[in-house]
């Protein structure tokens, strides 16, 4: 009878021990897992920033664009006025 009370405590605090070591190994998965959430959220939104800051420089890109669009048109307009005093003074003879 001792015998089977000993093997039977033993085996009680053999499945102790594995139970022990099963929760504490969920407890580390739990942790890293909330871990590889965190990092996916700060991941998240640093691509959010970049996808701004993407649309920024577009943004930008095109008002330069534009602008440079805008000084081409006036160094057209100024070389035609140029032109256009340049035959003006001509016609004056001295």
């Amino acid at each position: 009878m001792n015998e089977t009370v000993g093997s039977i405590a033993t085996a009680v605090e053999e499945q102790t021990a594995t139970t022990s070591e099963i929760a504490q190994n969920i407890a580390q998965t739990s942790q890293g897992i909330q871990e590889v959430n965190e990092n996916v959220s700060q991941s998240s939104s640093v691509a959010s920033d970049i996808t701004q800051d993407i649309a920024e420089v577009s943004l930008a890109s095109q008002n330069i664009s534009t602008s440079s669009k805008e000084v081409e048109d006036n160094a057209r307009d100024l070389l035609e006025s140029a032109t256009q005093l340049n035959n003006i003074v001509g016609s004056f003879k001295v």
